[in-house]
């Protein structure tokens, strides 16, 4: 039987396989050498800031850039691109669902009437999500999730929390293995033939999802009998000493309240 023949017309362990961003290892980021109790701080703020803006032009410049940046040192172009279609595809919708319900001038009528109030503030919206998650993938290339919990324990959030937080970071990329290699088992059967309906290959994802649910369940509770028996306690808080600031620390705060202040003074002005 010639297998060619039955080849799989697509493949979501492209889609949702490691894309090398936000991972254990440290970035290659220009900001790799600066604190991230500086950059996360840096980073929170000058996404409120941009929250607030009323021109679309001041978060579309900021996504253009800070985009630019990150595909200039980020491992994996092609990686980085893949993760910008998740919020590309929010702000289209945003822009859509905008367009076609907020407003009262209408400007053209393509099934429904379309909206000119809407089309300007679903760009507005778009634009904010595009620059708010280019500002998150830049901070995750520039430092490694150790450093960023590190910086949160600095910041005293609450050790569960962070603790929380250090079993999802893991745990996400081993859910994702194992739903790749699951999905290959499916794949090696012809359960993605391009024979096959959608429905039923939604279906055969469906039966992943549910065996993947319950492997979830498991592996959790044989992580929490082996802590435990390793004496983890919730109270406990393993970290050593800060460091100090550095110069280049002090001059990218200032560098941030600038960038921050114009944006509150360029794009929240009407």
């Amino acid at each position: 039987m010639d297998l060619k023949k039955h080849a799989p017309e697509w493949n979501p362990t492209k889609i949702i396989g490691d894309s090398g961003l936000g991972s254990g290892r440290a970035g290659t980021s220009i900001f790799r050498n600066i604190d991230a109790r500086v950059l996360l701080p840096s980073a929170f703020v000058v996404i409120l800031a941009l929250s607030a803006t009323t021109r679309w032009y001041v978060p579309g410049t900021v996504f253009v850039v800070v985009a630019l940046i990150t595909m200039y040192t980020v491992h994996s172009r092609k990686s980085y691109l893949k993760l910008l279609m998740y919020p590309i595809t929010i702000a289209l919708f945003l822009l859509v669902v905008q367009a076609y319900t907020y407003g009262s001038t209408v400007v053209l009528t393509v099934i429904w009437p379309v909206y000119a109030e809407g089309i300007a503030s679903g760009w507005l919206l778009a634009m904010r999500v595009l620059a708010s998650v280019s500002i998150l993938l830049l901070l995750v290339e520039s430092k490694s999730q150790l450093e960023l919990i590190e910086a949160l324990r600095w910041f005293k959030m609450p050790v569960e929390m962070r603790n929380l937080m250090s079993l999802m970071f893991r745990y996400v990329s081993v859910i994702s293995e194992e739903f790749t290699t699951m999905f290959h088992a499916q794949q090696a059967r012809l359960g993605y033939s391009a024979k096959l309906s959608w429905y039923k290959k939604i279906n055969n994802l469906a039966t992943i999802a549910g065996m993947l649910l319950i492997r979830s369940y498991d592996r959790s509770y044989r992580v929490m009998m082996s802590m435990m028996a390793r004496g983890y306690t919730q109270n406990v808080d393993m970290g050593g000493k800060f460091e100090r600031f550095a110069r280049k620390d002090y001059m990218f705060a200032a560098f941030a309240l600038v960038i921050i202040a114009g944006i509150v003074l360029v794009g929240a002005v009407s």
